[in-house]
């Protein structure tokens, strides 16, 4: 890998960029991240179930059930909004990504071994937050080393594969869990992936080197003056908010709809989650590629909109036809997904990018905490079919209020060049 000045789009010369890319580091990132996003989802199919137990009488006699379920996905993604930034702004000051993502591997691995032995609800809830916590330093590091090792002119496509690795780790991960949910118990796919985490640690520490970074010793005040004084980065974290608090509908509430709408087990409802991740997963290097031809913004709008039209009618299609929608709102998220991440090496500069993606994560981890909590209140307060209703309009109406602002910003950037 070569570094050295370049022009960046503004025609300001940034030392320390990227100008070719490391296939094999690339290749292992994101192989690392496939592992890390199959055991992030191994779990999620057997939700209903795993929850239910820790509650009295099941859940029958609790008030909030759906919420006390989603809250166990919520408790998770919590910890995603301080440490998402405090994981970034700390390999920044120290110049080095490596040292956290082991942190990372390892602390996840101890505490997928101990979450299904909580004794209680409360227990689980906790052990869960731990959990996310070291998920997110997993999560953020190998983002921001993907974002250090992409040349800008190629960083769409570089993020849509290290994007393809990190999908196709959550479409293989919810099938397998409720395969080894069904047939051995609830506590195989946490310890099948603990296992998995600490053989990921190996390869990173033998394997896989530190991307060059520029780096100053930066103060968290620093850090978030950065952010306060490059506006621009606000763009791709309102998507990724956006797209992590739909996301929180399928990790939250779409077992349960799949459990008493459509009457799924847990093996079937993961293969339809399979499908909407695998669209998501094999369509995102495609997604970057548009986002190199045709710029960022586009793309962003397109897959934005189609993809909450899709989420409107989970729950309102048959069995066979929801296979379909699945799959498409799987190809809008692979256009949509890879042009935000991108937009955040457009914009960042190379010593801020663990700053700056933690922004990233910092935005959907909002998303992602809030949106089983949000749908499962919905479901409590309405019905089961409400929450993809909601989801879906979401996204269009974020949609239709960035259009103006983004198209415009768009046109006067070509100008400007």
């Amino acid at each position: 890998m070569q570094a050295q000045g370049i022009k960046t789009a503004d025609n300001l010369t940034v030392p320390g960029e990227v100008t070719r890319l490391n296939v094999s580091q690339l290749v292992l990132l994101a192989t690392v991240m496939l592992a890390a996003m199959f055991t992030l989802t191994l779990p999620v199919a057997q939700l209903d179930g795993f929850v239910s137990r820790l509650l009295p009488n099941g859940g029958v006699d609790v008030d909030l059930r759906n919420t006390a379920k989603g809250f166990y996905s919520t408790a998770h993604f919590i910890a995603y909004i301080p440490f998402a930034f405090v994981w970034g702004a700390l390999s920044d000051r120290r110049g080095t990504r490596k040292p956290f993502l082991l942190m990372g591997l390892i602390g996840q691995g101890i505490m997928y071994f101990i979450l299904p032995l909580s004794p209680n609800i409360w227990l689980l809830y906790a052990g869960r937050f731990i959990e996310g916590i070291f998920a997110i330093a997993v999560v953020s590091m190998l983002m921001t080393m993907a974002l250090d090792m992409a040349p800008s002119k190629r960083r769409g496509m570089t993020l849509g594969v290290f994007t393809l690795g990190m999908l196709l780790g959550n479409a293989g991960g919810a099938p397998l869990g409720g395969v080894l949910a069904t047939r051995i118990g609830y506590q195989a796919p946490f310890w099948f992936g603990s296992i998995l985490l600490l053989l990921m640690t190996a390869v990173v520490l033998f394997f896989v080197r530190d991307t060059p970074t520029l780096s100053q010793s930066y103060s968290f005040r620093q850090a978030l003056n950065g952010l306060r004084e490059n506006p621009r980065l606000y763009i791709p974290y309102g998507f990724s908010l956006l797209d992590r608090l739909t996301v929180g509908f399928f990790v939250g509430q779409f077992p349960v709809l799949a459990a008493e709408v459509y009457g799924l087990t847990p093996s079937q409802t993961g293969i339809y989650l399979a499908v909407f991740l695998a669209g998501f997963a094999l369509f995102s290097p495609l997604g970057g590629l548009l986002s190199d031809r045709f710029g960022r913004i586009k793309p962003m709008l397109l897959g934005t909109v189609v993809y909450g039209l899709t989420l409107m009618l989970v729950g309102r299609v048959g069995p066979e036809m929801l296979f379909v929608v699945m799959a498409v709102g799987g190809l809008s998220g692979a256009v949509l997904y890879p042009p935000s991440i991108a937009l955040v090496g457009d914009y960042a500069a190379p010593s801020q990018r663990g700053i700056a993606m933690g922004g990233f994560n910092l935005a959907g981890s909002i998303g992602f905490a809030a949106g089983p909590l949000l749908f499962s209140l919905i479901a409590d307060a309405t019905d089961l079919l409400a929450p993809p209703i909601v989801a879906g309009l979401l996204c269009l109406v974020a949609a239709a209020i960035a259009a103006p602002l983004l198209l415009r910003r768009s046109r006067s950037a070509v100008a400007q060049n």
